[in-house]
């Protein structure tokens, strides 16, 4: 069968069930697809007949396969599966729910240079740490950069790799496998291709990110060719007003003709490029070198540094060599690819609640009433708006009260003595007059959640007549759904994952599921006889994480389907689930501990924990179990976490008395 004959949909192929077609080109046709044994939503990948019949470009994807499935790089999407069965070639992957930097450049153009920056940053990331593998993309170009909701980037195709190794080629090798306008000259002369070709790529993809144009638009891809050959790039500077003229020497040096000329590795191209964007490092201020030096004085040099590090500046956060500790009222970010506090922004009083997407972060201060609104691609303050408090708010046992997606952000506000419950929309930008809207609801809403796509925004409530929860239109507020539970039922908290609504009773630790495509209850699990967290959403590993109280507390992994518990045990950090909070993201599960300031990371089940001081306390908590097995907690506390923009972000609030609350 011809891969270009349309696959039947619904119709089973190596145990994967096609759902939809989503893509097509020169390597193939890609479907989503249900992966049955292991239930999860994967991208199937069928190989074009040309390529298939090839022995010699099966021997090789084969083998290039198994090194990219062992690449396990945040930047690269994970691949599940790859084989031949009856001359089919077939790759199974992450399904990445989002877009691609070619739909983005076509609906956007230009770029922001910061953020041109940041998304190529990851793409020089997965690059290197492919060359360092002995691999090399050779076809990378903005289709093949997936964006997230969230802003994280995945390099894909890595299945049209070549080890740098490989001598010779027969001739289904000196093909220049990839797409002209974003190959380099000695791929397009069938020559043998290192690293560096990647470098030349990925400069187009800059240049392209940048003007928001491709270096050589022609009319044909011969033309397109012979440009990349023959032609000497055009300045960006030129194309597009405001870009600095010492970023044309950069893009030059990318796109040098002879390898020898360009970059070395792909992080230096983005580095040199950050510089000439006037991005890089900002100058110390007096203030900062005069603290260094009287650090460098001290015996206690570590702890010294950790307060300098904690200068911040108004409305925004600043890069720093030195760690940053996080002082109380911040919002943190922490850089997955170093595991370090790497920004500090100052947000109200108290803060307790984040959320956000693409490059949008949103907290919620209960001290004074605001919802803060940090833009992570320019490291600034964006907005500060005054809300009413929700009735209630805002332990990890209900809620949550802020959700977020790529327009903007949802928060539950009033049902207080006095306030009516509204739902509040904040769009992102800076508000206009008419930009928001806040529906009034008619129950008592306890959480709300919103999908990375589709229309709707979702709450959890009650009135007097029991639980329910509402399916609302974004567009206009109007409720198109209402989902019933009995008032015995007394669930108070909500999530979004793996396309399902999850509801919780956290007083009767009871998982409900509901399908956002058909009425009525999908699933009940009663997961303990105990009180339990809202649900967290791990797509690590594939389940959904509750935990309850009880000793030190225990977590369950939960199943989304079939709906079942997957296995249960104590969690990873000390104390009860009210001081922590699980994240499933970038390969890693990460979670905080309130009072000890502290955020710790997890790449492998059973493997080593990574923990991140994020204050000070959190810092000497470190060093002194070190040396004593013994620490005791203190503050400020740390008091939610989300992962926005390729990072990790947390709040930090102050003690209360001598505890952290919420």
């Amino acid at each position: 069968m011809d891969v270009y004959q349309p696959v039947g949909i619904g119709s089973d192929f190596l145990g994967y069930r096609i759902e939809e077609l989503i893509g097509r080109g020169g390597m193939g046709v890609v479907y989503r697809a249900y992966d049955l044994r292991l239930k999860r939503t994967v991208a199937l990948k069928l190989v074009a007949p040309s390529l298939a019949r090839d022995e010699q470009f099966r021997e090789r994807f084969a083998r290039e396969s198994e090194l990219v499935m062992s690449l396990e790089h945040p930047n690269v999407v994970p691949i599940y599966d790859a084989g031949e069965v009856d001359g089919r070639v077939y790759l199974a992957m992450r399904l990445v729910d989002g877009t691609d930097l070619g739909s983005l450049l076509r609906a956007e153009g230009a770029l922001e240079p910061d953020r041109a920056v940041a998304i190529c940053t990851q793409i020089a990331a997965a690059l290197d740490a492919a060359h360092a593998r002995g691999l090399v993309h050779r076809d990378v170009k903005p289709s093949n950069v997936l964006l997230d909701g969230s802003g994280h980037v995945y390099l894909a195709d890595f299945g049209l790799t070549r080890t740098l190794d490989d001598e010779g080629s027969g001739a289904g090798e000196e093909r220049a496998v990839g797409t002209p306008g974003y190959l380099a000259p000695e791929q397009l002369e069938g020559r043998q291709a290192d690293g560096r070709a990647d470098v030349y790529s990925l400069g187009c993809v800059l240049y392209e990110c940048l003007t928001g144009e491709a270096v050589f638009p022609r009319g044909s891809r011969l033309a397109v060719a012979w440009a990349h050959l023959e032609e000497d790039p055009p300045r960006a500077s030129k194309r597009r007003a405001g870009l600095p003229e010492a970023v044309d020497a950069v893009l030059g040096r990318a796109l040098a003709k002879d390898p020898e000329q360009r970059f070395a590795t792909c992080g230096a191209l983005v580095s040199a490029a950050e510089d000439a964007l006037g991005l890089g490092n900002s100058e110390p201020s007096r203030l900062r070198r005069s603290l260094l030096l009287a650090g460098g004085i001290a015996l206690a040099a570590a702890v010294a540094a950790a307060v300098i590090a904690t200068t911040l500046a108004h409305g925004g956060g600043r890069r720093v060599p030195t760690h940053l500790f996080a002082d109380a009222n911040t919002l943190a970010q922490i850089d997955p690819a170093t595991s370090k506090v790497s920004k500090l922004f100052r947000v109200g009083t108290d803060p307790v609640v984040a959320a956000g997407a693409d490059y949008s972060v949103y907290v919620y201060s209960r001290g004074n009433g605001t919802i803060t609104q940090v833009d992570g691609s320019r490291n600034r303050v964006v907005e500060t708006t005054p809300v009413s408090p929700p009735a209630v708010c805002c332990s990890l046992y209900t809620g949550p009260v802020l959700a977020a997606d790529q327009s903007g952000a949802w928060f539950i506000e009033g049902g207080t003595v006095g306030r009516r419950a509204r739902l509040a929309y904040l769009p992102v930008g800076p508000l206009g007059k008419q930009d928001d809207y806040k529906l009034p609801v008619s129950f008592s809403p306890t959480g709300v959640a919103v999908p990375p796509r589709g229309g709707a925004v979702w709450i959890v409530g009650h009135d007097r007549r029991g639980e329910a929860v509402l399916r609302i239109r974004k567009s206009n507020g109007q409720v198109t759904r209402k989902t019933r539970f009995p008032a015995s039922a007394r669930v108070d908290s909500i999530a979004f994952g793996y396309g399902t609504v999850w509801v919780l009773s956290s007083a009767k630790a009871t998982l409900y599921k509901i399908n956002p495509h058909k009425r009525g209850i999908a699933g009940k699990l009663v997961v303990a006889h105990s009180r339990a967290t809202r649900p967290e959403i791990i797509p690590r590993s594939g389940d959904i994480l509750v935990r309850v109280t009880g000793g030190s507390g225990e977590v369950y992994g939960v199943k989304p389907s079939p709906l079942g518990i997957e296995g249960h045990g104590p969690p990873e950090a000390d104390g009860p689930p009210r001081w922590e909070e699980y994240l499933g993201e970038f390969g890693s599960l990460w979670w905080y501990d309130s009072p000890y300031g502290v955020v710790s990371r997890q790449e492998k089940p059973n493997g080593p924990v990574d923990h991140i001081p994020v204050t000070r306390h959190g810092f000497a908590v470190l060093a002194l179990f070190k040396q004593h097995h013994s620490y005791k907690p203190g503050g400020p506390c740390i008091t939610s976490m989300a992962k926005v923009a390729g990072s990790i972000w947390v709040t930090v609030a102050p003690l209360h008395g001598s505890h952290c609350t919420r």
